[in-house]
């Protein structure tokens, strides 16, 4: 890689098309010029992004290789069919014991996993997602990916309703279609008629490979625990050596 990427962070709630264009208008990323990012952040995550400029440009796939960091924050007793909170609620259960660390550990080293639902991979030149929406089926397409190390570090509650306050003002964020009146229909239903009062909350750091998808690793440690689980929050921390 000879280019120097331009290293911006990704607010929740942005694509990362509007990131690049708020790069532009703060005068970060030059008028006319083309402009791409390296490694997509799902619209709920945010953290660094690396985006290349002008002939940087074709360098893209080499900033796609590198390892990444995150921290991700683990709801346990709540599922989506999008894996984090910009999905309508699946089922809710309650956490009563398992043994968190164990279900962890168990989460590192190289796996082949099916891409998400509703994520932007395509098939016949098709983002997933869109065969989602549409309610079309379609081979699930997998790939080989590795966790290299998580980390704990931290445990803590959520009262149901502080949890679906918090959740709606997060989806507000969002701009464009992407369900959201349907999905703050499904929270605001979890509100009023589960009967589960609090949440458990993991937090922890993770070094993976190109490719790995949090919201997947969220779901797997919850089935590891034998409930239904979310990726509450993802912070991208590093891309390679970029930083903020």
């Amino acid at each position: 890689m000879t280019a120097e990427p331009l290293v911006l962070w990704k607010n929740e709630g942005e694509t990362p098309l509007a990131c690049i264009d708020r790069a532009r208008r703060e005068g970060k990323v030059p008028e006319g010029v083309k402009a791409t990012y390296a490694g997509r952040l799902d619209p709920m995550a945010s953290g660094v992004l690396l985006v290349l400029v002008g002939d940087a440009v074709h360098e893209k796939e080499s900033f796609l290789k590198l390892d990444k960091e995150y921290v991700v924050e683990v709801l346990l007793g709540v599922s989506t069919d999008t894996g984090d909170i910009l999905g309508k609620v699946i089922v809710a259960k309650e956490f009563v014991e398992g043994n968190i660390a164990q279900a962890v550990e168990a989460c590192v080293g190289e796996f082949v996993e099916e891409y998400p639902k509703y994520s932007s991979k395509t098939v016949d030149g098709k983002p997933l997602f869109q065969y989602a929406n549409e309610g079309e089926g379609v081979e699930m397409p997998q790939h080989t990916i590795s966790i290299d190390s998580i980390d704990m570090l931290d445990t803590r509650t959520l009262g149901k309703q502080e949890l679906v306050d918090a959740v709606l003002a997060r989806v507000a964020k969002i701009e464009g279609d992407f369900r959201q009146q349907d999905i703050i229909e499904k929270w605001s239903e979890l509100a009023r008629v589960s009967e589960i009062e609090t949440f458990t909350l993991l937090t922890i750091r993770v070094t993976c490979g190109s490719g790995a998808y949090m919201r997947v690793l969220a779901e797997k440690i919850g089935r590891l625990l034998d409930v239904p689980a979310l990726a509450y929050s993802i912070v991208r921390t590093r891309v390679g050596d970029f930083h903020i």
